[in-house]
């Protein structure tokens, strides 16, 4: 099976996964307790962009502001349109990640991680480290945290209490 191909069957995924984390952020305050890094804060901020498509084409919305962003974005969720890139924050411990996350590919893109503290005269290279440090901590807690979504997913919670309550969450809408 060409690569492609395979995107195309599992790239329901990472819509999903996407929307599971919009609910979670704005259900659960977006806290998720991970094993190794301790607590873990999410939430979107800024711009979500939506897609659906037709026999008429492709149609995207794209939602950027603040609260009022989120009641049209969760208005275009609840007229079968799906989350396709999204701008998301992440807090661990003091350390606060921006990215946007690609939900097709689970790509990040514009990723902006903390300040870092390193000396640039004593140890040039410890810039260098230090910041794919940051980097790797930040994608292992969207592993994760993307771990935790695909145990709901394929578990019995999920067709018991998760799912309704996600659909419950898009159908009211905002």
């Amino acid at each position: 099976m060409q690569l492609l191909d395979r995107v195309k069957q599992t790239e329901f995924l990472g819509r999903e996964f996407l929307l599971w984390l919009w609910f979670r952020t704005e259900t659960d305050r977006g806290i998720f307790d991970l094993r190794e890094q301790g607590k873990a804060e999410v939430w979107f901020d800024g711009k979500i962009i939506l897609q659906s498509e037709s026999d008429r084409g492709v149609d995207t919305i794209t939602c950027a502001g603040e609260a009022a962003y989120m009641r049209e974005a969760r208005v275009a969720l609840s007229e079968d349109k799906e989350i396709t890139r999204a701008a998301v924050k992440l807090a661990l411990g003091e350390d606060e990640f921006s990215f946007v996350l690609d939900s097709t590919w689970m790509n990040f893109s514009t990723f902006k991680a903390p300040r870092v503290m390193q000396d640039r005269e004593a140890d040039p290279e410890g810039l260098f480290y230090e910041k794919i440090f940051l980097i790797e901590k930040a994608v292992s807690a969207m592993d994760e945290i993307f771990a935790v979504f695909i145990e709901l997913r394929t578990g019995s919670d999920w067709g018991d209490t998760e799912g309704p309550a996600l659909m419950k969450w898009v159908s009211e809408g905002g």
